[in-house]
């Protein structure tokens, strides 16, 4: 009776065997994380001396120093306060990947990206090419048009 029956597609079988995969990489990490000691937490700091708890100590300004975490060099992005100097590049990058936004999990996507190392599925150059082909024909019949249109305004002058 195999006639009838379905056989199954190379990509759900490897999604399949990835999703296996994945569940079993899961339960490891939720075992290490039961496996992990708590951290203790550290205790607060009494102050000893009653007396000078209304005291308030001022520390001085550092001097146009970058944060120990910040790049070799950077010292010149920050004011003399250790504040951070307006960064328009920085701006930009953050204003672009708030509109853009992070990259989705579309496993059709990913069917179509990887069709072309399959067999038995059209492959994605195929379908490049039938776009190309089709933007051609639109572009070639737009300039078509357009030459129509100025030619028939020049002869009627």
């Amino acid at each position: 009776m195999s006639l009838f029956s379905k056989k199954d597609d190379l990509l759900s079988q490897r999604e399949k065997a990835l999703n296996a995969e994945m569940a079993r990489l899961e339960q490891e990490v939720q075992r290490l994380a039961r496996e992990t000691p708590k951290p203790v937490p550290i205790p607060r700091r009494e102050r000893d001396d009653a007396a000078g708890a209304g005291k308030e100590f001022a520390r001085p300004l550092p001097a146009a120093k970058a944060p120990a975490n910040a790049a070799p060099g950077a010292a010149a992005h920050f004011n003399d306060s250790g504040v951070r100097k307006f960064d328009l590049m920085g701006v930009w990058k953050s204003l672009r990947h708030h509109v853009v936004g992070p990259t989705g999990n579309n496993p059709g996507m990913v069917r179509m990206l990887a069709a072309g190392s399959l067999h038995g599925l059209r492959p994605l150059r195929r379908e490049k090419r039938v776009a190309r082909n089709r933007f051609i024909f639109l572009f070639v019949t737009l300039l078509a048009i357009l030459w129509g249109l100025v030619f028939s305004a020049f002869r009627n002058h």
